[in-house]
């Protein structure tokens, strides 16, 4: 009877269950709290959450204590860097060519007043200045994989996802920086009792961490795209290898690896087109990753340590939402943003979670910052994180139907009609000049890589020479054929003087639509025109598009509820 009481005992040990079990009964909870959380409408991210939070040591215990779960940490690591190569990928320049000025005053903004406002706060509350730094560090974070869960899940697409997730990248570049910065100060003032002295050691760590990565990162997707360009080497095998790769020398040099995968992923958006196919390639281990991501979060959220640092948690968080709203706002005021995009931006940047996390094992590393410090900074961040991650799921899928481009990633008629390819007050001589101006922007923003740019401009002349593309009202649609190509492609130009076109109704062109067709997708080349033909021809949407006054401007129009009709999703 001993021996089997030993048995079971060794068996309901939580300690003793197999990684193996745990990660299953981690993807199981997960899946339950999703389709609960599907259920009753609620965003599959807090499901996930609260399935772990049932399953941890907060409620039944099933598998470990948070000592325990550090073992499963490569696994949330590795979820981490899969997400940041996706984001990296989106800081692509032919995606963002056109609104990196809004990108950079709102993520500017929103960093630098979630920071002030959160030192300000934890001053009057009455934490010492080495605590209110740390804190303030920490708070300019943003939870990446939370954004681009919910993104995917609510199949959201257009000008303010796209400017989000940019924002999300250049937010916790900045905040990984910040922290860096802090933590020396910090560190410099404990150990020699001044920090006016280590100015130069906190730009240093930062260089440091700015440059390592993204020399790191660099070198990975260099390596990376001549290998997968080889018919050799397995795309899969390659993507996984070299992020777990990226892992491990990260770790190694003491670098971020958010910072090093992010621009890998980078290196990947902005090189061939062979070596951008890669950010899909491990598209088919995401859900299973981000589930066992979410659930692990849930697990080892700190809810006793929420409980003991209530009234504190609530008023970091509190003010870090706080400068995040007024942040978002002002720097889309001054970066001339749409107000639909800064109004909702703000809700979409409240959650907060693995890079704090990730912020706050590096400052209990540090030996020259006392032991109370770092366990006061824990607590508070941990419960601030807790709080987060409960409320701001709900905050950025608000975000995303606010904005109106939930439920917008389907196949379109003309999918070319992106902010990215739109360009305004173009300045020609002729339509020729402006035939080749197109082509120019047509060869920056798209990958056309089977093809010269004069021979594609070429391609363009020689059917515009048999009959003019000008269609009258203001509107030209010239277009070429090319081999081979993944689909249609295009872009719209804007020119509110004029360009005489050889119109059937002798009026100057304004707005002019390049379109490039395979030979293989001539069927769908005449009901693409067809449909440009017909919005065009609209007077609302041609004169408010004659009108705009930058891309952002043209693709509101573009996406208004009028002009929907025309571009019909094909699903």
């Amino acid at each position: 009877m001993e021996a089997l009481k030993q048995i079971f005992d060794s068996i309901i040990h939580a300690g003793n269950l197999s990684p193996f079990l745990v990660v299953g009964i981690l993807i199981l909870a997960g899946f339950a709290g999703g389709w609960v959380a599907k259920f009753l409408k609620l965003p599959h991210v807090t499901g996930n959450i609260l399935g772990g939070v049932l399953i941890g040591p907060a409620c039944l215990g099933l598998i470990g204590t948070h000592e325990q779960m550090h073992a499963l940490q490569p696994l949330s690591t590795f979820a981490m860097s899969l997400v940041a190569v996706s984001i990296g990928g989106h800081l692509s320049y032919r995606r963002i060519h056109n609104s990196i000025r809004r990108i950079i005053t709102i993520s500017l903004f929103e960093v630098s007043l979630s920071v002030i406002t959160v030192i300000i706060a934890s001053r009057l509350f009455g934490m010492d200045w080495p605590t209110t730094l740390l804190l303030g560090g920490i708070a300019a974070s943003t939870a990446p994989a939370t954004t681009i869960a919910l993104i995917r899940e609510m199949r959201a697409k257009g000008p303010f996802v796209k400017t989000l997730i940019s924002a999300v990248a250049l937010n916790n570049i900045l905040a990984i920086l910040l922290f860096v910065m802090m933590r020396t100060f910090v560190a410099a003032y404990f150990e020699s009792g001044e920090t006016t002295g280590k100015i130069d050691d906190a730009l240093i760590l930062s260089a440091y961490h700015l440059l390592g990565a993204l020399s790191l990162g660099l070198a990975a997707g260099w390596i990376t795209k001549v290998l997968v360009s080889k018919p050799k080497f397995h795309d899969f095998t390659t993507i996984l290898l070299a992020i777990m790769l990226l892992d491990g020398l990260a770790a190694y040099l003491q670098l971020s690896p958010l910072l090093v995968n992010l621009f890998f992923g980078v290196y990947l958006g902005n090189s061939s087109e062979v070596a951008e196919r890669q950010l899909t390639t491990l598209v088919p281990l995401e859900p299973v990753l981000y589930v066992i991501f979410f659930t692990l979060a849930g697990v080892s959220l700190h809810l006793d340590a929420m409980l003991a640092v209530g009234l504190v948690a609530m008023v970091y968080f509190g003010a870090r939402v706080l400068g995040k709203t007024i942040g978002a706002a002002l720097g889309g005021i001054v970066g001339k943003t749409s107000k639909r995009i800064w109004q909702n931006m703000a809700f979409a940047l409240y959650p907060q979670s693995g890079i704090a996390i990730g912020l706050v094992i590096l400052l209990s590393n540090d030996a020259f910052i006392p032991e109370e410090i770092k366990q006061a900074v824990s607590a508070i961040i941990l419960a601030g994180v807790t709080i987060a991650e409960i409320i701001g799921p709900f905050a950025t899928k608000a975000a995303l139907v606010r904005s109106g481009e939930a439920n917008r990633d389907r196949q379109r008629l003309v999918e070319f009609l992106a902010e990215e390819f739109i360009v305004v007050n173009l300045k020609a001589m002729d339509k020729w000049d402006a035939i080749r101006q197109l082509v120019a922007f047509m060869m920056k923003t798209h990958r056309v890589e089977h093809i010269s740019q004069e021979e594609l401009y070429q391609s363009v002349v020689a059917r515009e020479q048999d009959m003019s593309t000008a269609m009258g009202r203001n509107i030209a649609i010239p277009h070429g054929h090319i081999e081979k190509g993944p689909s249609i492609q295009g872009v719209m130009a804007i020119c509110r003087e004029g360009i005489e076109f050889d119109a059937p109704d002798n009026e100057p062109v304004k707005v002019i639509m390049l379109i490039i067709t395979p030979k293989d997708k001539k069927d769908l080349h005449l009901k693409v025109l067809s449909s440009l033909s017909s919005m065009v021809s609209d007077q609302a949407i041609r004169e408010r598009l004659i009108a705009a006054i930058s891309p952002e401007d043209a693709m509101e129009v573009i996406e208004s509820k009028e002009a929907r009709d025309y571009n019909y999703f094909l699903e």
